[in-house]
């Protein structure tokens, strides 16, 4: 009830004000909203991707990828001279594009090779590996049709075994692949059995293919091939985050005594080959580790001294430890090693080799 008092009236003043202000804050909240709904959408629209996929990266922007990728100072280092260097595109895109970031990282590697940096490479590796797990996603890929020709297979009969195929023709009903002439009577797969190839797609992803065998034929080299209908069953693979040379070349090994030297709070390793050195084939080398086939059951967990074409081309020795041991159906053992002492100019060279950098 108004009284028409003095007192009366402030308080009709101060709801009054009190509404109003509400009100002012209601619109500018709804204000806000419409803003901000309004930025959202422009974020998804393709004018927001295009303009943020082509700035300047910025420092920020590389720091939050080396935190994703876990790089360490060095791997930092290398990451900043190539954004330094090309200031475009945005980092966050770039390191999604494979074939972009592979011509970064080729161009630095060029750089180290010159000069001899050993240590520079040993980074740049580590930090190829790390943004290949942190950013490296499976190019998307539905049918065999859009495999492109020339594209290595590996096939694997038997345990422990593995041949190199090559996609020599394709057509719209089915694919011409190339077997190499080493490939057994025994091993060759049958017609209308199916079989497993793995392959990289577009240079980045590990796929596995499982197709249907028609029919053997030769090509114009009157080389045998093996003809294969397309099939859409092809499944993402983990990618190996070292680069692997397959081979299939002779080396020989032997048993390594360990022995440990503790001074204080240190410990130094030191390793003692056998002068008695064994027969092997040496298969599917990487920086990390190898494969070696031989005739004799050894045990995981034991010490090798290796010598062989560690980089497929050139003798070279390191210290390796048996993972584990498997046996294939033609009953020969297959020694999974990882190595323990490595040259680091040999590790950066079977990487080199291996990323297709240096021949």
């Amino acid at each position: 009830m108004n009284t028409g008092s003095p007192l009366a009236a402030r308080l009709n003043l101060n709801i009054f004000a009190v509404l109003i202000v509400a009100l002012v804050i209601a619109v500018a909240l709804a204000a806000l909203y419409f803003l901000f709904k309004k930025l959202e959408e422009y974020k998804l629209s393709p004018e927001y991707a295009a303009k943020q996929k082509n700035h300047a990266t910025r420092n920020s922007e590389i720091q939050d990828t080396a935190k994703r990728a876990n790089l360490n100072k060095e791997e930092k280092d290398v990451l900043h001279s190539i954004f330094k260097k090309h200031p475009l595109p945005n980092i966050i895109y770039a390191v999604k594009d494979t074939e972009l970031i592979e011509s970064y990282l080729k161009e630095v590697f060029d750089g180290y090779n010159v000069i001899n940096d050993e240590d520079g490479k040993a980074a740049l590796f580590g930090l190829r590996s790390k943004l290949a797990k942190a950013f490296g996603s499976p190019q998307p890929i539905k049918n065999s049709r859009l495999i492109p020709v020339e594209t290595e297979f590996t096939y694997t009969p038997s345990r422990g075994i593995h041949y190199k195929f090559k996609l020599i023709n394709i057509s719209p009903e089915e694919m011409l692949i190339g077997i190499p002439d080493e490939l057994p009577n025994d091993e060759k797969p049958e017609i209308l059995s199916k079989i497993s190839l793995v392959f990289i797609y577009k240079k980045s992803s590990p796929y596995n293919l499982e197709a249907r065998v028609v029919r053997y034929q030769k090509d114009k080299n009157n080389k045998e091939v093996v003809v294969c209908g397309h099939t859409d069953r092809i499944f993402p693979l983990q990618k190996r985050m070292a680069p692997r040379i397959e081979l299939h070349m002779d080396c020989e090994f032997s048993s390594v005594k360990v022995q440990v030297q503790k001074k204080g709070k240190n410990e130094s390793v030191e390793y003692f080959p056998s002068d008695k050195m064994h027969a092997g084939v040496l298969e599917d080398v990487s920086s990390g580790g190898c494969r070696i086939v031989t005739e004799l059951p050894i045990k995981a967990e034991q010490y090798m001294f290796i010598r062989g074409p560690l980089d497929g081309q050139n003798e070279h020795t390191a210290i390796g430890k048996i993972l584990r041991t498997t046996q294939n159906k033609n009953g020969k053992f297959i020694l999974h090693i990882k190595y323990e002492e490595i040259e680091l100019k040999l590790s950066n060279r079977i990487n080199a080799i291996a990323c297709g950098y240096i021949k």
